[in-house]
């Protein structure tokens, strides 16, 4: 990948951050209630370990032969756990949000296998890096105020 698309794929991951502090933003400091943003928020971090699960697939499609991992078995399992979660969120946001952030903390444990057997390249770990502690830690701090 070129240097331009690395910053351009960076820009864009890390942007993909804000929704969830724009909601957490417009909870803690406009005071609207949690019963109508956490849909909004739980909705968006299992969007996202979807699609990380999404690259995973992809990833697995075109190397196959070189990963360490069946990202075909985990990537399917994390969208269901994903999918799962948000359900989960309907009567237990709290929960829902915490399990979301540890799915995707276990993808990123994923990632790191990857980095370490050279299939993935070092850029990409810190910008996945970067992304799942952003929104996991916006997904923990959801969990503490629902």
């Amino acid at each position: 990948m070129t240097r331009d698309n690395q910053r351009l794929a960076s820009v864009l991951t890390l942007a993909g951050i804000a929704p969830i502090w724009l909601l957490l933003g417009a909870r803690l400091w406009l005071g609207m209630p949690a019963l109508v943003l956490a849909p909004w928020a739980l909705g968006y971090g299992a969007v996202i370990a979807s699609f990380v699960c999404g690259v995973h697939w992809g990833q697995f499609m075109s190397q196959s032969e070189t990963m360490p991992v069946n990202l075909l078995v985990t990537s399917n399992v994390g969208a269901l756990l994903a999918w799962g979660f948000l359900g989960l969120g309907q009567v237990w946001v709290s929960g829902a949000a915490l399990g979301l952030a540890l799915l995707l903390a276990g993808v990123l444990a994923l990632d790191a296998i990857m980095l370490r057997r050279g299939v993935i390249d070092p850029w990409f770990w810190r910008l996945r890096w970067q992304a799942s502690a952003g929104l996991g830690l916006g997904l923990v701090a959801w969990g503490m105020l629902a």
